[in-house]
């Protein structure tokens, strides 16, 4: 994948490996990049680079669960009371997001968690995070968002057997 070829694919079409993940997730997201521009500056590299570089080393955390759907990586920081701390990686197009959203909801909750948090800076994730939990049509799965925190919280319903 090159610097001019980065962009989402289609899951449904073409698995990506983990790294390309990361890369096409690093290359979207350019609130992360916002947020490694002053580190990129202090050793040169651009922002792009450095929030990769930041993807890479945050997902080899070996204390978190890493669930992957599609082209899709996420992992779960867990807390008590069967409670995760989410972030994600994206590299699946808009219209597979919605699933891969799907399927790590159903996955954390086969896993035993009850309720998950995420940090969102965009509109359009908070979006399909509540387009997923609608589609999900389970009436305990429940989403809340704090805008001016930009924390988002989802009820994923009991651990079902």
């Amino acid at each position: 994948m090159s610097g001019l070829g980065i962009h989402p694919v289609s899951s449904k079409e073409h698995m990506l490996n983990p790294t390309d993940i990361f890369a096409v997730a690093a290359h979207e997201d350019k609130h992360s990049q916002q947020i490694a521009a002053p580190a990129a500056k202090k050793v040169h590299v651009s922002p792009e680079r450095m929030a990769y570089s930041m993807m890479i080393q945050e997902y080899s955390n070996k204390g978190l669960i890493r669930i992957r759907a599609g082209n899709t990586l996420f992992t779960i920081a867990a807390f008590e009371g069967r409670v995760g701390w989410v972030r994600s990686y994206n590299g699946d197009t808009a219209d597979n997001l919605v699933n891969n959203m799907i399927e790590f909801m159903q996955a954390a909750r086969k896993v035993g968690f009850d309720a998950l948090f995420a940090m969102t800076h965009t509109p359009e994730i908070v979006r399909v995070l509540k387009l997923a939990a609608r589609k999900m049509n389970d009436p305990a799965v429940k989403t809340k968002f704090d805008s001016a925190q930009g924390l988002f919280a989802v009820s994923t319903g009991k651990k079902r057997d």
